[in-house]
């Protein structure tokens, strides 16, 4: 500021040297000054003035967090720019802006034109992760599936959570078909961690209703494999629990094998004694097979 002060005083006078000292005290992040000098620019010109000096008062009420202000100065910016002059930074701003105040719809719309316009191939990547990211908070899971999805398949960077992350999205969208072959891939791809055992099968369960079949029971047992490693921890504990049950129900009530359901209801009541429905249905199944033992005369 120093050195520019002593060039104007040495300069001829002229509307460039306010723009130059607005710029800097931008830049200096004096934003309260930067917005004042901005304002008084924009008052002594007019129509005449540079739409920038709309979009620097914006972005600095941005940086002071008056995200409304900020956005009343950055729609004055887009309403007098051509639209040769946008850069890929106004969009994410605008992004930025309408994710702040909480308006998902907008956010997504100028995020889309950042990554349309962005050349830098690290920076699309990011865009498909924050796309999801807001497609989350609107609840919508098949778009935010598919932005993952792009993210996923595109970045270096991509790793299990974004997997899973994927594969949840799919299935929160009802699109079983879709989580069972993501969850097929990391089970191909992590095999020794039960969550894509367990999702797989709550998926393919989601898929087979009636349990006609028994496409979830082959990822089931292999989570009773991966998880009864260790049943102290409670994640595990409640993915045995739930194949426990799944499986007995199959055998139950599909394939007849009471012996065979009851086995794996007792399974579950140990590690969860108080289980008040697997305690009925083992004593339903118990006078089931009593019954059938009277009959064949055993």
């Amino acid at each position: 500021m120093d050195c520019l002060n002593h060039y104007i005083a040495c300069a001829d006078p002229g509307i460039r040297n306010d723009y130059l000292v607005t710029d800097l005290l931008y830049s200096s992040r004096k934003y309260d000054s930067a917005i004042d000098h901005a304002r008084r620019l924009i008052d002594r010109q007019g129509k005449t003035s540079e739409p920038r000096l709309y979009k620097l008062i914006a972005y600095s009420y941005k940086e002071l967090h008056d995200s409304s202000k900020a956005l009343d100065y950055m729609k004055k910016y887009f309403n007098g720019q051509s639209d040769t002059g946008f850069v890929v930074k106004d969009y994410v701003t605008m992004g930025e802006i309408y994710d702040a105040m909480n308006q998902p719809d907008s956010s997504i719309r100028y995020y889309v034109k950042a990554g349309n316009m962005e050349k830098d191939s690290i920076r699309r990547i990011a865009y498909c992760k924050k796309l999801a990211e807001l497609y989350k908070k609107q609840k919508d899971y098949g778009n935010q599936a598919l932005w993952l999805g792009r993210y996923y398949q595109a970045s270096p960077k991509a790793t299990n959570l974004d997997l899973f992350n994927w594969g949840l999205a799919w299935y929160m969208a009802k699109e079983y078909q879709q989580a069972d072959s993501i969850f097929g891939i990391y089970e191909a791809k992590y095999p020794e961690q039960d969550f894509g055992y367990y999702w797989r099968a709550r998926s393919d369960a989601a898929i087979d209703t009636s349990m006609s079949t028994g496409m979830a029971i082959p990822h089931y047992l292999k989570l009773i494999e991966i998880a009864g490693k260790d049943t102290a921890n409670r994640t595990t504990r409640k993915h045995l629990i739930e194949s426990y049950g799944y499986i007995a129900a199959y055998d139950a009530n599909i394939k007849k094998d009471y012996p065979a359901a009851i086995e794996y209801f007792e399974k579950l009541l140990s590690l969860d004694p108080e289980n008040k429905d697997a305690i009925r249905y083992v004593e339903i199944l118990k006078k089931n097979l009593g019954k059938g033992e009277k009959k064949t005369g055993v």
